[in-house]
C-alpha cells in the first residue's frame, strides 16, 4: 500500500527535478527503486528510462513554448546521445558497477572542472553564447557530450544528465537554455534506451504507472514554476545550482 503513495510523491519531485534543472532524474529513480524497494537493478534501470519518457517529452514542449531551447546543439547532442544509448544499453551486462562508478564520477568532475573554466573565459573575452556556436569544433564537443549521455544512460537507466548539462554550459549556452535543450536530448536518450532495454531486461509497469503519474504532474508543474520567477534572476540562481548539481553527482559517483 505504500507503494502507492510513496512512489508518485517521489515521481512528482524527480520530475520537478529534470524540468526544472534538465537533468538527475534517473540516478534517483534507479537508487530510490533498488535500495528502499528491493527491484532488481535491471528492472530499475528499465523502469527509470520508461517513467523518464514522458516526463521529458512534456518538458520539451514546455521548455519549446518558452523559448529555452537550442535546436543546433539539441539536435546535435541528440544524434550522439541516440548512438551512445545503444551501445550503452548493449554493453551493460559488461562492466562491472563499482567500475562503473568510478569512471563516471571522474567524468563528471572532470566536466565540473572545464565548466568552471568555460565560465571564467566567457566573464574574460565577453562574448556572447551564440558568437560562439557556430563552429566545426563545438558541433563536434555537441556530439562527444550526447554520446557521453547516453551510454551513461544505457548502461544503467542513469538520465545521463550530466555530460549534457555540463556540455552545453561549456559550449556557452545560457542557464535556462542549459535546461531546456537537456531535457530535449534526455528525451531522445530515454527513449532509445528504453526500447533497447526491452530486449534485454524486465519492465515492472506498475512501477512505471506510479511514478510517471506523479513525475507527468511534476513536468507540468515545473515551467509554470518557472515562468513565475524573473529570468534575470533565475539565471543567476540556476547557474551554480546546475554546476553545484554535477559536482554533487561527480561526488556521490566516486564515493559509492
Amino acid at each position: 500500500m505504500s507503494q502507492y503513495i510513496a512512489l508518485p510523491l517521489v515521481g512528482f519531485v524527480v520530475g520537478l527535478l529534470i524540468i526544472s534543472f534538465g537533468g538527475g532524474g534517473g540516478a534517483i529513480y534507479v537508487g530510490i527503486l533498488t535500495v528502499f524497494f528491493n527491484i532488481p537493478p535491471e528492472i530499475a534501470a528499465s523502469t527509470s528510462l520508461a517513467t523518464t519518457i514522458p516526463t521529458t517529452a512534456v518538458g520539451t514542449f514546455s521548455h519549446w513554448k518558452a523559448g529555452n531551447i537550442n535546436w543546433r546543439f539539441g539536435l546535435t547532442m541528440l544524434i550522439g546521445g541516440v548512438v551512445g544509448s545503444v551501445l550503452g544499453s548493449l554493453c551493460s551486462g559488461f562492466l562491472p558497477g563499482n567500475l562503473y562508478n568510478k569512471v563516471t564520477g571522474t567524468i563528471l568532475l572532470l566536466l565540473a572542472v572545464q565548466m568552471f573554466i568555460s565560465h571564467l573565459k566567457k566573464g574574460k573575452d565577453g562574448r556572447d553564447a551564440a558568437d560562439r556556436s557556430h563552429t566545426k569544433a563545438n558541433t563536434f564537443k555537441a556530439v562527444c557530450f550526447g554520446l557521453l549521455g547516453g551510454i551513461m544512460s544505457g548502461l544503467v537507466g542513469l538520465s545521463g544528465g550530466g555530460p549534457i548539462i555540463a556540455g552545453l554550459m561549456i559550449l556557452g549556452c545560457h542557464a535556462l537554455e542549459t535546461v531546456g535543450t537537456s531535457v530535449l536530448v534526455l528525451f531522445a536518450i530515454a527513449t532509445t534506451g528504453f526500447a533497447t532495454h526491452l530486449g534485454i531486461g524486465n519492465v515492472d509497469w506498475k512501477l512505471v504507472g506510479l511514478l510517471a503519474t506523479g513525475t507527468v504532474c511534476g513536468a507540468f508543474t515545473g515551467p509554470l514554476l518557472l515562468k513565475r520567477i524573473d529570468k534575470k534572476k533565475l539565471e543567476k540562481v540556476l547557474q551554480p545550482a546546475l554546476f553545484i548539481m554535477i559536482v554533487l553527482m561527480g561526488g556521490i559517483e566516486m564515493f559509492k
